[in-house]
């Protein structure tokens, strides 16, 4: 392995929490803040919500058929994205990646911490032991703000010195986010002249299979891609009620256990959002060239960094709430390809947020992220207006969806009681359908996910599927809401999600995973020995 030539100081701050987003430095960005001022973009708001409603009023069959045909188009396109992995026989093939051979490229993986004692020792230590030759871990921690889990940063690495890297966060900012991390940890490299060919990005709860940096390795020099995206699995659609936050005062057990088992309804419906967006959605999405990139178990051929770099001044946008939306969508405005691989037995494990308000805050953060890159308009650069379409659905379908979701029982209602015509009574019905079946394919689905994982789906997260299916959608509305309202007030915090290690022990495919027992079709891929400290270097 390459060893540094240099070390840092260590520098303070750290990413993944909120924070105030003025700077106090000199760090660039090319991202910038929303140019228009707040009471204009909420003055547009409500005249575009005004004129919808106007127009309602005063032609309600206009509107319902409007209304109806975009939420069908909405609904047909979900499913289609969904169900693309079944569409073709060889999207279902596990040979169709290959086998990985001897690795040749030297890499890093990077992983931002912030608050992280629950999880931070599993991670690394997990990350120090992968099956490859030359790579670094590189753990960006703040010393003076989370002195906590620096500590436990520098004791692995301490242990693993050739291995494990730390990078101190900056101090010349009083922000906090993930991008900064990055961008700090990349100059750290340069600087210390670490040869690296790939860089890979690990949230500080991820549990990484053992052989993925040499599937990742293989897959690089296969396809030539320049960005390699594998596949991330929520576990817990069944939350423990030592992963709910304690309760106090009376019958504060009672209270946990009840939070705890009334949580499916939403966990489910998170875990198999993951579940059909990486093994189907990302690979039609990169297909067509178009995708937002998921935030982790994503890999970057130098290559592509060093063309973001030369381009646009930068690697991550310290500005985007969604610096991997971003990314993906320059990935192909610069037409660099995207390998997505997914395998069930390589899928990086996580956990679900730890209550339904820090599920909310993260998918408010998701989607204001969404709306920054689409007026970034960095999408109007791309080759093809097909492309451009997509573009803009891609970065709308959040709110699409959420919209659908609500919306579909309530054009419903109002056609009937408005004796609308027939036909557009039965137009109003079928984004309504449509969303029923797509309730009876998440059932199915929950039901292949638990046989896949090694997980019991029982009743109660069958019946918290289906009763929590619209109160989901009015999550993800109010979530759509918020978002467009904090975009419109030019507030850009970063909302941390807290970690509680609920996916550390989630059935048997996790004690395969941690053995690094890989099945591709019926054979499985004995991994070799794992290897000391001394034998994986070169």
């Amino acid at each position: 392995m390459s060893e540094p030539h240099d070390s840092g100081t260590p520098r303070s701050s750290s990413p993944g929490q909120e924070g105030d987003r003025s700077r106090q430095g000199g760090r660039g960005s090319s991202g910038g803040t929303p140019s228009a001022q707040p009471a204009l973009k909420i003055l547009a708001t409500l005249l575009l919500i005004g004129a919808a409603v106007g127009f309602a009023v005063m032609n309600l069959d206009a509107f319902l058929v409007t209304v109806s045909l975009f939420m069908l188009v909405v609904a047909v396109t979900t499913l289609a994205f969904q169900l693309y992995k079944w569409w073709l026989p060889e999207n279902n093939d596990p040979l169709r990646y290959g086998r990985p051979d001897e690795p040749r490229l030297p890499g890093v993986i990077l992983v931002p911490m912030r608050h992280e004692e629950a999880v931070a020792e599993e991670t690394l230590r997990r990350l120090a032991g992968l099956h490859h030759p030359d790579y670094w871990v590189v753990p960006i921690v703040d010393h003076r703000d989370d002195p906590e889990t620096a500590e436990i940063a520098h004791a692995i690495a301490r242990e693993f010195p050739s291995r494990v890297l730390v990078c101190s966060y900056p101090e010349t900012t009083d922000v906090h986010n993930k991008p900064i991390g990055l961008n700090a940890a990349v100059e750290l490299l340069q600087r210390m002249g670490i040869v690296y060919e790939w860089i890979g990005i690990a949230d500080a709860e991820d549990l990484f299979h053992p052989e993925l940096p040499r599937w990742v390795d293989y897959r690089f020099r296969k396809t030539n891609a320049g960005i390699v995206q594998c596949g991330v699995q929520l576990m817990n659609f069944a939350a423990h009620s030592s992963h709910v936050h304690e309760r106090t005062g009376p019958l504060a057990g009672v209270r946990r256990w009840f939070v705890a088992q009334t949580s499916a309804w939403w966990r489910a419906a998170n875990v198999l959002e993951y579940y059909k967006w990486f093994q189907s959605r990302l690979k039609l999405q990169a297909a067509t060239q178009v995708m937002p990139l998921g935030g982790n178990t994503v890999f970057f051929r130098r290559a592509f960094l060093d063309a973001l770099r030369e381009r646009y001044g930068m690697w991550w946008d310290e500005e985007c709430l969604t610096e991997d939306c971003k990314i993906g969508i320059l990935a192909s405005v610069l037409k660099f390809k995207v390998d997505v691989v997914y395998v069930d037995e390589m899928v990086t494990r996580e956990e679900t947020p730890s209550s339904l308000r820090a599920f909310l805050k993260q998918r408010v953060r998701w989607m204001q992220g969404f709306i920054h890159v689409f007026f970034e308009f960095d999408w109007l650069r791309l080759p093809t207006p097909a492309q451009k379409i997509l573009a803009v659905y891609v970065l709308g379908f959040q709110f699409f969806q959420a919209f659908t979701g609500m919306f579909a029982p309530i054009a419903l209602i109002l056609a009937l009681s408005h004796k609308s015509p027939v036909w557009i009574a039965l137009l109003a019905t079928l984004p309504l359908a449509l969303s029923v079946l797509s309730v009876v394919l998440d059932v199915m689905l929950l039901r292949q996910f638990g046989r896949t994982f090694g997980q019991k789906a029982r009743l109660r997260d069958h019946l918290g599927l289906i009763l929590g299916s619209y109160p989901y959608q009015l999550v993800l509305s109010v979530a759509a809401a918020w978002a467009v309202l904090r975009y419109a007030l030019g507030r850009n915090t970063w909302f941390k999600t807290h970690h509680a290690g609920s996916h550390l022990d989630a059935g048997p495919a996790a004690k395969r995973q941690a053995r690094g027992d890989v099945v591709v079709g019926k054979a499985p891929v004995v991994p070799p020995a794992q290897r000391t400290n001394t034998e994986a270097r070169r």
